[in-house]
């Protein structure tokens, strides 16, 4: 029965994925991650280690999907500030898996909730604005011949 469930919240979440817009998607990475955060804290105040290490590789491999995500070309400065902050995050996260110590992924979790809010609380006008936004810059990526 719990792997059918497993399955079904699979199903879900990846057709959650598939019909998302890119506003959707990133929020949905932000909370995948604080929950591997979450499980990962709970797994090693259980001293269930196999559960840490499976959580808080997936919410590294987030925040790698997150910093592969910046557009670096359009905003060089913030993308740099996040991807520093995310890899100040990695680090921290490699260091709790093998310190155990969950302070540091409290201390994670605090940096990326505010983050995570403010992107829950974008308006619908800043959403369409990064929209069209995203759709001028692949037209002009497209209309260029780049990546083909």
């Amino acid at each position: 029965m719990r792997n059918n469930l497993k399955a079904y919240q699979k199903v879900n979440r990846d057709s959650g994925l598939t019909a998302a817009d890119p506003h959707t998607v990133i929020l949905m990475l932000y909370n995948g991650l604080l929950e591997n955060i979450a499980i990962g804290k709970g797994a090693i105040e259980r001293k269930d280690l196999a559960l840490k290490a499976t959580a808080l590789t997936k919410a590294i491999n987030i925040l790698n999907s997150l910093e592969d995500s910046l557009d670096k070309d359009s905003e060089p400065t913030i993308s740099n500030n996040f991807s520093n902050l995310y890899g100040y995050c990695i680090e921290q996260l490699m260091s709790a898996s093998v310190s155990l110590d969950i302070a540091v992924l409290d201390q994670v979790a605090e940096f990326l909730i505010p983050l995570r809010d403010a992107w829950q609380n974008i308006s619908e006008q800043d959403k369409q604005a990064g929209f069209a936004k995203l759709n001028e810059r692949d037209n002009s990526v497209a209309a260029s011949g780049v990546g083909s």
